[in-house]
């Protein structure tokens, strides 16, 4: 699956995500997106900012320390509503190591990551 190199979290003009265990079984995930960014979003893909497949990919990094993007990474997409600036993800393991991408799915599966977060 393609991707493109991930903005780092500390952008100041593109999204920043952040994420941090909600009790053993969740994650949080806060991010935040300027509007110039949804703005460059719509020109880029020549779609509304409102319908644009937005995703936050979970990553496993467990025993990789990194995303090395060889189709052998470990991840859960959830589908995320364009409106939200925080998501619960369920399903992880308290003793896990995790990051999340905030990024974008297109149709035919490609991924586009626009955010990635520390590890926890």
């Amino acid at each position: 699956m393609e991707t493109n190199p991930p903005r780092s979290s500390t952008d100041i003009d593109g999204p920043s995500i952040q994420i941090a265990w909600k009790d053993e079984q969740s994650i949080l995930a806060k991010w935040h997106m300027p509007k110039e960014f949804e703005q460059e979003m719509e020109r880029k893909y020549a779609i509304p900012f409102a319908e644009l497949p937005f995703v936050l990919r979970l990553f496993d990094v467990t025993d990789r320390n990194e995303i090395r993007n060889d189709g052998t990474d470990l991840y859960t997409d959830f589908d995320i509503n364009h409106r939200s600036s925080e998501w619960i993800l369920y399903g992880v393991t308290q003793g896990l190591q995790y990051c999340v991408d905030l990024g974008i799915r297109m149709v035919d599966g490609r991924f586009y990551s626009l955010s990635r977060s520390q590890s926890i």
